[in-house]
């Protein structure tokens, strides 16, 4: 059990909302980590961000040793993500793939090009991915558990923040029926106040769309050093 006197919080952050973020699954993980591998003197949470019910980012500072040497103390912590990268194979054609287009507001682009992901929220790697899927993309489009082939799990900025994402793909056999009604479909949950555009383009299309994110260019890397073959999710 970690020392009380450890852990010190804003004055701002209700106390309230003090035992749901010392519970919450991404801070243990993380304080946990850092309590077995490094010297803590002490952790600062510092901000607190709400997804809803559940507690989102945590904004939290150590004064941390490795070594005998402090080292830089900072993270925003967030818990970890998943990625699917589809491989639409319909007969005669050559492979697709579906990007979303939605606004980023870290970034400040209105209209990021990227695959379908999302946060675990307490989940399991496949499951989430089943789920996004099913948000972002849609029910009509069939995947199952067993076509998810795990690529990679990596850390996306370790230098700030806890969150690794698993990479995904799945190699799906559409008719060009399906095709069509998934490109320039609107999805997201208005709830979480998504507002998702679909594009369906050629796979082999997808390093040329500009600017985009770290999971997009890496699993389509990942997948075409792979050459397709083909393994159990994990």
């Amino acid at each position: 059990m970690p020392d009380p006197d450890l852990i010190h919080f804003c004055p701002a952050i209700p106390v309230e909302l003090q035992g749901r973020v010392l519970s919450a699954p991404h801070f243990v993980r993380w304080r946990d980590g850092l309590l077995a591998r490094f010297d803590v003197r002490r952790i600062d949470v510092r901000d607190v961000v709400m997804f809803g019910t559940r507690v989102g980012f945590i904004l939290a500072v150590a004064d941390a040793y490795s070594d005998g040497r402090p080292v830089p103390g900072a993270a925003m912590l967030r818990g970890d993500s998943v990625s699917i990268l589809l491989v639409l194979q319909c007969p005669g054609e050559a492979p697709r793939t579906v990007l979303t287009r939605e606004a980023r507001i870290p970034i400040a682009r209105p209209d990021l090009l990227a695959l379908p992901a999302g946060m675990l929220d307490g989940g399991e790697f496949v499951s989430t991915a089943l789920r996004e899927l099913s948000e972002e993309v849609g029910a009509d489009l069939k995947v199952r558990q067993a076509d998810l082939v795990l690529l990679d799990t990596v850390w996306l900025s370790p230098g700030g923040t806890d969150e690794a994402i698993a990479l995904y793909y799945a190699e799906i056999p559409v008719s060009p029926e399906v095709l069509h009604a998934l490109d320039g479909r609107h999805t997201g949950l208005s709830s979480e106040h998504e507002n998702i555009h679909l594009h369906v383009l050629p796979l082999a299309d997808l390093p040329a769309i500009g600017r985009t994110d770290a999971k997009t260019l890496l699993s389509y890397h990942l997948y075409m050093a792979r050459g397709g073959r083909k393994d159990k999710a994990v």
